[in-house]
């Protein structure tokens, strides 16, 4: 175990990238955890026979458990996998354009390219789904560390 210390201290980068994939994880359970909890509590099974009820259920359910695990994963990112230091002011700025980037990735992952995949070239939903998580993890991760958290020393500097 030491050495294993030693050497994600050694190296930040492997660190950091373990980190992302750990607090990711946690992340999915986060969502998971708080969907399941609203589904058990509100029971859309019983609305089924009123479409709009059923609907707006569901959609609260997914709505409340992606607010959530997205604000697990900015503090998560925050402290343990980028870092930052950043000050109020600058975690604000942070606290935006992180939940700006997860906005985007959803438009254009979870939406976009799911329906194109599905809907218009014909692949499974499946490995549609597949396919978009990948891309989702991949594009949050950069837009992380490349935009969000980039110059947390800079900010925590400044403030």
């Amino acid at each position: 175990m030491n050495r294993l210390k030693h050497t994600l201290n050694q190296n930040e980068r492997l660190r950091e990238m373990l980190s992302y994939v750990l607090f990711g994880a946690l992340t999915t359970l986060v969502n998971w955890a708080a969907y399941f909890i609203i589904t058990s509590l509100l029971q859309p099974e019983q609305y089924a026979t009123d479409s709009t009820a059923h609907w707006l259920i569901l959609n609260g359910a997914q709505s409340v458990s992606w607010i959530l695990s997205v604000l697990f994963a900015f503090f998560t990112n925050k402290a343990y996998v980028f870092k930052s230091k950043a000050a109020r002011g600058s975690a604000v700025r942070e606290l935006m354009l992180f939940v700006s980037a997860r906005l985007l990735s959803f438009l254009l992952f979870d939406l976009l390219l799911y329906n194109l995949c599905v809907f218009s070239l014909g692949i499974d939903h499946k490995w549609s789904k597949l396919i978009m998580n990948v891309l989702v993890v991949i594009f949050n991760y950069f837009a992380s560390k490349y935009v969000i958290f980039k110059n947390k020393q800079q900010y925590a500097d400044n403030n």
